[in-house]
């Protein structure tokens, strides 16, 4: 009995219109979670997988001893690709030259990921391999070729046995990035190191094997491997390795991460405002069924169904609108990039499900109770159960479930932790300032009859309720604020790392004698080049007069000199100059003076590895001398640029004596590669690294995102636009009673219309400028603390901000009250009947 008539008022409701807004409230909700978590979910995969060609594979094993055969045909068993390699330093002998050079020797499967390019000839033309050299030949990069005077098809000898020439070495997908490592590159197929003999007991070798495949089946392979690694063994993948890719691929998913979360609190509020806007209209039948004898079982049954219909139809409805949305923001993204995006996890559905279901719960469940409590005696008075308060336990379960979605969206505590309860902090801040303002308007004097009189008043009347609508305007506000200064400082930041002049390539080894004919020739061809650096390797051998402990380094030569940046005891790469480089900041002390004598600046975190403080003594050791320098200043240095830094520069006095090598960098242009390649020509023992196709895949990931950040920008307004129109919905039928009562007086309609006009643009430019100075103070934490970016504030969104949310505010606002306005008087009153 009561099913059926909990139908026929589902039905009427519907056909009314009265359950528009919330069910518009929790699909656009699921719709919104949906979309952005699945935008995000395939360009994060998308991007993933590309940078993954860094490291030419998913994930990688590297051990500084041979790794067991059997780890390759266990991962097989878990569906996934696998590949050996195999590192070590050796000579290399033709034409009675010879040359020491890094070997990497690799199975046939190599690369998964990425692509080898070669070219048949010094002259000829890049094309791509689908795997390495056969047995019985090696592969050279052009820096080799240049030192042995020797061409393609040349006879070379490398350890016991003598290889064919095949191919030109242009590029490797996992070539590190380090300009002090050798580009001195030799390829080797793996099946031919038995036969070189140059593995030996005592051999400084390294292995690797390389896994790619589905993130749940690499998952379950490193379960099982785990427990058999061993220390000196590490698992990786491109974004554990401290290089700008991963910095910038992490920094790109903590943006869509955070653009997702404050989506979320968007959605969370509209479902908020319409459940309770809903529940306060169905007081008067609530009423009218108990005076007609309708139990409070019968009335909660009816209403449980309705809220259990509503949650059902708007999750599909979202479903089914996010998944058309973000397959078309995707197709434009996927043509954009030029690239097919991976189809996305079950996870964004999952969570878009339970984001509907747990917001029109839990949201509603407060004022349904309040429901259940109108006394029949309100079909008299009319007025009762209006004011029923809001308890502190339903905000502190409203609270919580905001929490609990942010915690299931993000799966990452501590970036919850910290726009939840800035997000608290905002909304105390923002109802004190309201009532406040609201509270200031009693004074100003207005003259009477006015349209501001008008609208200030009714602003002053609806206090409590226009203090909920100002939150919920600077929310929506400062959201926005926030993403799009926060994307222009990251877009900003990246691009002045990698301007369109950047170098893409590096010079080392560049002897003394060598230096000024260097620098002559590229200034005659006009290639581009930076400062050269003086370099020299040394370590640092005691702290104070204490030795300390040379941890050598069991690691591949590119780990080895990434950890010997931070390592105590290892090799560093050592410098001096007389002025700080540009592109460090001094954080603490003063950078040497003219007559400084023996001084040394610290990167920050070189100071924190070596356990040390301003005034140290740190004793170097280079070769057979050693020699001391104090500690006089530390260095923040950004390793995302491509120029050279380093972690300890010396004053000039220190090293003036000692015999160095120069690095810089240099752009190369492409009708400038037949130059640079007769620079290495005329010098062998230069080396030169290419970093062109590294700089290209950071661009690459810059483009990705900001398509991306485009598309959850204009969910974010979406968002946005649905609080407000919920928060105006929530008074409409008190703003259709001051039209009749003023109509009624004899006001005109330009006066009404101006007044509400005015009303919404002074709640928009307050919201405005309050959501602008919140956001500016939350930027400077977020910044520093999510993305590394230097803090700093921006007042031109002081101005943009009451700007922008006057118009956007009373323009909405206006048009969802402009037709009730255009009802006669007649009309109105029917509809509030």
């Amino acid at each position: 009995m009561w099913a059926k008539l909990a139908l026929k008022l589902f039905s009427r409701e519907f056909r009314r219109g009265e359950l528009t807004v919330i069910c518009a409230a929790i699909a656009l909700a699921v719709l919104t979670v949906l979309t952005l978590s699945m935008v995000t979910d395939r360009i994060g995969q998308s991007i993933a997988q590309k940078s993954s060609a860094f490291i030419a594979a998913d994930r990688v094993l590297a051990s500084s001893h041979a790794i067991p055969a059997d780890y390759l045909t266990k991962a097989q068993e878990y569906n996934l690709q696998t590949a050996k390699l195999t590192y070590f330093d050796t000579m290399l002998f033709a034409n009675e030259e010879m040359q020491l050079s890094s070997v990497k020797a690799v199975s046939p499967e190599y690369p998964l990921k990425g692509e080898l390019k070669v070219k048949s000839s010094l002259t000829g033309t890049v094309e791509v391999a689908n795997q390495g050299p056969s047995v019985g030949h090696v592969w050279f990069s052009e820096s080799v070729f240049y030192a042995l005077k020797v061409e393609v098809g040349d006879i070379v000898e490398l350890g016991a046995a003598q290889f064919v020439i095949e191919k030109v070495l242009v590029e490797e997908p996992d070539a590190p990035f380090n300009i002090f490592s050798s580009s001195r590159r030799v390829l080797l197929n793996e099946a031919d190191i038995s036969a070189t003999q140059v593995i030996q007991p005592g051999s400084r070798v390294f292995y690797r094997q390389l896994y790619a495949g589905d993130e749940d089946d690499i998952s379950n392979f490193y379960a099982w491997l785990k427990p058999k690694m061993k220390e000196n063994q590490q698992w990786y993948g491109v974004k554990d390795r401290q290089s700008p890719i991963a910095n910038s691929l992490n920094r790109a998913e903590s943006f869509l991460l955070l653009a997702g979360l404050l989506g979320i609190i968007l959605a969370a509020v509209a479902i908020a405002v319409s459940a309770k806007r809903y529940c306060e209209r169905q007081y008067d039948p609530v009423a009218m069924m108990k005076t007609l004898g309708g139990s409070r079982t019968t009335i909660r049954k009816i209403y449980l169904l309705h809220l259990s219909m509503v949650c059902v139809l708007s999750v599909l409805v979202g479903l089914l609108i996010g998944y058309g949305l973000q397959e078309i923001a995707t197709g434009y993204l996927a043509k954009s990039m030029n690239n097919t995006l991976p189809a996305a996890s079950a996870k964004p559905w999952l969570v878009a499900i339970s984001t509907g279901v747990i917001c029109a719960v839990m949201f509603s469940i407060k004022p349904l109770l309040d429901l259940f409590d109108i006394p029949p005696l309100r079909v008299l008075r009319r007025n009762l159960g209006d004011k029923l308060l809001v308890s502190k336990v339903h905000l502190g379960m409203s609270a919580l479930t905001v929490f609990l979605l942010m915690w299931l969206f993000s799966n990452n505590l501590k970036i919850t932790a910290i726009l939840f309860i800035s997000t608290l902090i905002l909304i105390a801040l923002l109802f004190g300032l309201s009532r406040l303002i609201f509270g200031g308007g009693r004074k100003l004097g207005l003259r009477p009859g006015s349209s501001w009189s008008l609208a200030i008043a009714s602003i002053q009347k609806r206090a409590n309720a226009n203090a909920v609508q100002l939150i919920s305007f600077s929310l929506a506000i400062k959201l926005l604020l926030f993403l799009v200064v926060l994307k222009n400082d990251m877009i900003s930041d990246w691009e002045s790392q990698l301007p369109s002049d950047a170098p893409n390539a590096f010079l080392v080894n560049i002897t003394q004698s060598e230096l000024p004919e260097v620098n002559n020739y590229l200034a005659q061809k006009n290639i581009q080049v930076s400062e050269f650096y003086p370099t020299i390797r040394g370590r640092v051998n005691a702290v104070n007069g204490e030795l300390v402990a040379r941890q050598v380094s069991l690691e591949d030569n590119e780990k080895k000199d990434e950890e010997a940046r931070s390592g105590i005891g290892r090799e560093l790469n050592l410098t001096w100059l007389a002025d700080a480089p540009s592109h460090n900041e001094i954080i603490d002390g003063q950078w040497f003076s003219d007559d400084a004598v023996a001084e040394a600046s610290l990167e920050e975190s070189m100071l924190a590895r070596l356990d040390v403080k301003m005034g140290d003594t740190l004793t170097f050791l280079i070769g057979a001398q050693s020699f001391d320098a104090k500690i006089t200043s530390v260095r923040k240095v950004n390793w995302a640029t491509l120029k050279p830094n380093f972690f300890i520069i010396l004053s000039p006095d220190v090293l003036a004596d000692f015999p160095a090598t120069y690095i810089s960098s240099v752009r190369i242009e492409q009708e400038q590669k037949r130059d640079f390649s007769e620079l290495l020509r005329t010098y062998p023992t230069i080396n030169a690294i290419d970093v062109d196709s590294f700089v290209k895949q950071i661009r690459s990931t810059i483009s990705q995102v900001s398509l991306a950040i485009g598309f959850v920008l204009s969910i974010v307004v979406l968002c946005g636009a649905l609080v407000l129109i919920s928060q105006v919905q929530a008074s409409l039928g008190e703003r259709m009673q001051e039209i009749v009562i003023l109509r009624t007086l004899g006001a005109k309609g330009r006066l009404i219309k101006n007044a509400t006009l005015y009303e919404f643009l002074l709640l928009g430019a307050s919201a405005g400028f309050v959501a602008a100075l919140i956001s500016d103070l939350a930027l400077l934490v977020v910044q520093k603390e999510m993305f590394e970016l230097a803090g700093k504030l921006h007042p031109h969104i002081w101005v943009l901000g009451p700007l922008a949310g006057g118009i956007f505010v009373s323009v909405l606002g206006y048009m969802m009250i402009a037709r009730t306005m255009r009802k006669n008087t007649q009309g109105l009153l029917r509809s509030l009947a």
